[in-house]
Formats: structure tokens, sequence, C-alpha cells
């Protein structure tokens, strides 16, 4: 599926200009709280996208295009609502009334 040109621009926009980006700057881009809680995902195994170390520098880094990919992919197919999610479809409200 086609990501729409506005969208893309937008992404592009909000991304740093440069092709490596820090654990903190793929934090905020990705939408962690924090660069800490981003590396506890890594660990975890429950990031999406593959992070690297570099020779003589200190850190975990990302390629912008793989985070950019990521986000418009995110964007594109915004996940369902926490509630709707949990409950199902078939969920319905329980009855509280006495009978």
């Amino acid at each position: 599926m086609a990501v729409p040109s506005q969208l893309v621009s937008e992404v592009e926009l909000f991304l740093p200009r440069t092709p490596i980006l820090s654990a903190a700057e793929t934090a905020r881009a990705m939408g962690f709280p924090s660069s800490e809680a981003l590396s506890k995902a890594r660990q975890t195994g429950r990031l999406p996208i593959p992070m690297f170390q570099l020779p003589g520098r200190r850190g975990w880094f990302a390629a912008r295009h793989v985070v950019k990919e990521w986000l418009e992919g995110a964007l594109a197919h915004p996940a369902p609502m926490l509630g709707d999610a949990e409950r199902g479809s078939d969920w319905t409200t329980p009855d509280l009334t006495d009978t």
C-alpha cells in the first residue's frame, strides 16, 4: 500500500537529517518515553527495528531509513484502540443489575 505523499513529507521533516540516529533520537522518533525504555525494548527483543553499535562510539544506533520505513508503516496502518483489541468484537457490557 502506498503511503500518501503528505504523510511521507511529514515523516521526512520529523526525522533528523543524519543517516544514523542515536538511541535518544530513535526513542523520540518511535514514541518511547525515554532512551532507557527503548533500550529495555531492544534488550527484551520487543523493538521492531534492528539497532547496532559502531566501533569507537558508545551506545546503540539505528539507520535513519529503517526508522523512516517503520514510521511510515505505523502511520499507514494504525493499531486498533487498546480497548478494542482487549475486548474483541463480541464483547458486551456486563449486566450489573440485580434480578
